[in-house]
């Protein structure tokens, strides 16, 4: 078995740090928080809902592509 030895205050840095990254309210509260500077910042909304995007997406395709019912 191989040893590594780490300076005490390292490993306790180390520690706090995982112990934080195991506080899933506040990774939680962290996602929010960029969520809302990212939407102040360049005023987009950036969540999980992208249904509305892909209907936009459709329309304006549909819209600027000629089909053979154009010629008709």
């Amino acid at each position: 078995m191989e040893i590594i030895q780490l300076p005490l205050t390292e490993y306790q840095s180390l520690q706090e740090e995982i112990n934080l990254l195991k506080n899933t309210d506040l990774l939680i509260k962290m996602n929010r928080l960029i969520d809302l500077l990212f939407q102040d910042k360049y005023g987009l909304y950036m969540g999980n809902f992208t249904d509305d995007l892909t209907e936009c997406i459709i329309d304006n395709s549909w819209d600027s592509q000629n089909s053979a019912w154009d010629n008709v």
